[in-house]
């Protein structure tokens, strides 16, 4: 009698342990739905099942899905809310949300002077608009000017920035560094409706160009082989076009607001048009 107890005992303990995730969820056959779309990976078949059902698309990396009793109960572990029907628990992944990535500060970087104010030398916006930062070895060193004259053999860049530690680098690697800063604050100042004809459109300010021309001359590179390193960077700042501006801004936002945005902007132009444009 007490052994009858005991299986009575373990029979009802194993009825109320929920079966594992794995155990409910299925990766083949037909799935049917208490409304909405088909969860990623599987298509409907509605034709051949009827309404509200979905089948495996294809037999190689098909997620494993179930239905969850509600839209308050938790995925079991190793699924996910799917993102196309939010009753189904999957086993793929969401995509990874890089917003907040895309908003946070650098660790790397240096507060912007102003919204619309150029990066120094050798720097260039990063992509939440706050922040200088640059990719380059052994940077340039900047502070800010605060309306004092900068130091002998600093740099004043835009009048914003005294920079250091540039003698070394080439035209080529400040031009680039150059040429990403203005289309980044450029494309922002677009996107939000500020005041974009106030960017100095430059990719270097007025002191590094007269010095890194200056240094090409010096160094012995003919003036057709600097012309044809400095250039293709110079004109893409200066003939920057509503589409390239369009894109720039539909990559930053991403998916349907941003190539929507992105289009609305191509047919624009930039504010001048210069010779070779």
């Amino acid at each position: 009698m007490l052994a009858a107890a005991g299986l009575i005992l373990c029979a009802a303990g194993s009825l109320a342990v929920a079966p594992p995730a794995q155990a409910q969820g299925q990766s083949s056959g037909v799935l049917t739905l208490p409304g909405g779309a088909c969860p990623a990976g599987w298509e409907t078949s509605w034709k051949t099942h009827g309404q509200n059902t979905c089948r495996a698309f294809g037999t190689i990396n098909v997620p494993s899905v179930y239905v969850r009793p509600s839209q308050t109960a938790d995925c079991a572990s190793g699924y996910y809310v799917d993102r196309s029907n939010s009753r189904i628990c999957t086993t793929r992944e969401p995509p990874r949300d890089r917003s907040a990535e895309r908003s946070a500060d650098r660790p790397d970087g240096i507060a912007r002077a102003g919204i619309l104010n150029r990066c120094p030398t050798g720097w260039q916006a990063s992509v939440n608009n706050k922040q200088c930062f640059t990719e380059i070895t052994n940077a340039p060193i900047p502070r800010l000017k605060n309306g004092k004259p900068c130091a002998p053999g600093e740099l004043d860049d835009w009048g914003i920035w005294c920079t250091s530690n540039y003698e070394h680098l080439s035209y080529a690697e400040v031009d680039l560094a150059g040429l990403r800063d203005f289309n980044t604050i450029y494309a922002n100042a677009l996107g939000n409706g500020l005041d974009y004809n106030s960017i100095p459109d430059a990719t270097l300010s007025p002191d590094a160009k007269a010095f890194f021309k200056g240094a090409d001359k010096s160094s012995g590179a003919s003036p057709a082989a600097s012309a044809s390193t400095s250039e293709p960077a110079t004109k893409a700042a200066e003939c920057t076009t509503g589409s390239e501006v369009g894109a720039a801004i539909g990559g930053a936002l991403g998916g349907r607001t941003g190539a929507a945005l992105g289009g609305a902007l191509g047919g624009l132009g930039k504010k001048k048009k210069k010779n070779g444009c």
